[in-house]
């Protein structure tokens, strides 16, 4: 294997591993920590809402911050990594997201998920700012639509 193509890997995984994490973070509502995966000056779309450009980290912060609580669970997949160049990178995957109203605070026990299940795609352009991978921007989708029955037949 050449040096290029190791370097190359090596930038796939990193960015992949970014992507992850930040969903990660999301589904844990560690606020801080998910804008700081974002540039200073990058950019978010939300799937919920794909033409509403949300510009900057503080303001990515304050976007997830004034969000009325809830539990999720993001199951990201087919992630795709495709260096554009040494400072480029676009990271396209697949979501499925379960939600459900927040638990009570120090009690871990399950609660029962809303009957929508969101399925979309995200597609990240992540840079590299002074030797750091951070997201400069993140389109978020919606394909599919499930409405679950909260009718309980057996």
């Amino acid at each position: 294997m050449s040096n290029r193509t190791i370097e190359n890997m090596l930038i796939e995984r990193q960015c992949q591993k970014l992507v992850t994490r930040s969903i990660n973070l999301l589904d844990q509502g560690r606020w801080q920590e998910l804008a700081n995966c974002y540039a200073e000056d990058g950019e978010l779309y939300r799937p919920s809402a794909p033409t509403v450009k949300i510009e900057g980290r503080d303001s990515i912060l304050e976007s997830f911050t004034s969000r009325p609580a809830k539990e999720t669970c993001h199951a990201l997949t087919n992630i795709e990594a495709n260096i554009i160049d040494q400072g480029l990178v676009v990271v396209t995957s697949r979501v499925v997201l379960f939600a459900a109203n927040k638990k009570a605070e120090g009690i871990e026990s399950m609660v029962q998920a809303n009957a929508d299940i969101f399925i979309g795609r995200f597609v990240d352009e992540i840079k590299n700012v002074n030797g750091e991978w951070l997201i400069a921007k993140r389109q978020g989708s919606i394909e599919l639509h499930y409405k679950g029955t909260s009718d309980k037949t057996e």
